[in-house]
């Protein structure tokens, strides 16, 4: 039986506004491997300022219009170091966020419609 690969989308931002905030980072794409985008060309990293019950590291939010959205997730770490998990719509959508050594670039791999908590077939994405 052959095994399926999981569809996925991949997007590559770089970080604008460089050291211009202590606690937040904005990225702009650069690179999107699917015609549509289903994230926004600006996303916004923010630490997270133990408020939530949830605990993640980071918040993420996206560029809609002249503002940002709300909170769309928490990022979460994984087994890997610079690789975080999130999801989004209530766990229908999986996302998960690699950072560059140095944060000034980020990657977003999202999959729609799909979400696991077992992340061991999906961390090796990030090995190229």
């Amino acid at each position: 039986m052959a095994t399926q690969t999981l569809q996925h989308s991949t997007y590559v931002y770089n970080e604008i506004n460089v050291g211009k905030y202590i606690a937040t980072k904005h990225y702009q794409l650069v690179g999107l491997d699917d015609p549509k985008n289903k994230l926004s060309t600006l996303v916004n990293i923010s630490k997270d300022r133990k408020c939530a019950k949830s605990m993640p590291d980071y918040w993420f939010k996206i560029k809609q219009g002249k503002k940002y959205s709300e909170w769309l997730t928490g990022l979460f770490k994984t087994a890997i170091p610079l690789i975080y998990k999130g999801n989004l719509h209530k766990r229908k959508h999986l996302t998960l966020f690699k950072f560059s050594n140095n944060a000034r670039t980020l990657t977003i791999k999202y999959f729609e419609n799909y979400y696991t908590k077992d992340l061991t077939n999906l961390l090796p994405l990030f090995t190229d």
